[in-house]
């Protein structure tokens, strides 16, 4: 495993590294070993192209999976490949930013389990999900996954 995260600004450096998460306008709220919080700016591109225009189910999706992987960052040290990941969604996301919490459930040598939710606006719950992650030390020849 790296070296764990101990400030915001230290993991949105990391975070931040990778142009998909620049791209979704992520910022970090809040982080400790315990519970992660980002900030999603929201962008036209999120529309689902209806005429409710609400935001797009993959992003809310990514959002879920991504903060629940980057709150291991925080406990363990480093992402780890995602296994398995459920999401519900609860109520549509109208444009507007967005915050994603997440938390490790529980951390284990080969598995670990986390969870997150969106947040709209208004601070209602509009997407939740819990995923499981591969914490082993990865194998050199095989690929890597992870968000």
């Amino acid at each position: 495993m790296g070296a764990r995260v101990t400030t915001a600004a230290e993991l949105e450096e990391r975070l931040l590294a990778s142009p998909f998460h620049r791209w979704l306008g992520l910022r970090v709220v809040s982080v400790s070993p315990q519970e992660l919080r980002l900030a999603a700016t929201w962008r036209e591109e999120w529309d689902n192209g209806t005429p409710e225009r609400v935001t797009h189910g993959g992003i809310l999706a990514t959002l879920l999976d991504l903060a629940a992987d980057w709150a291991l960052v925080a406990s363990l040290g480093s992402p780890a490949p995602t296994i398995d990941f459920t999401t519900h969604f609860l109520r549509a996301a109208t444009p507007g930013d967005l915050e994603v919490v997440a938390r490790p459930v529980k951390l284990g040598r080969s598995l670990t389990v986390a969870e997150a939710e969106v947040l709209d606006g208004a601070g209602r719950q509009v997407a939740v999900g819990r995923g499981t992650y591969a914490t082993f030390a990865p194998s050199t020849t095989a690929g890597g996954g992870g968000s």
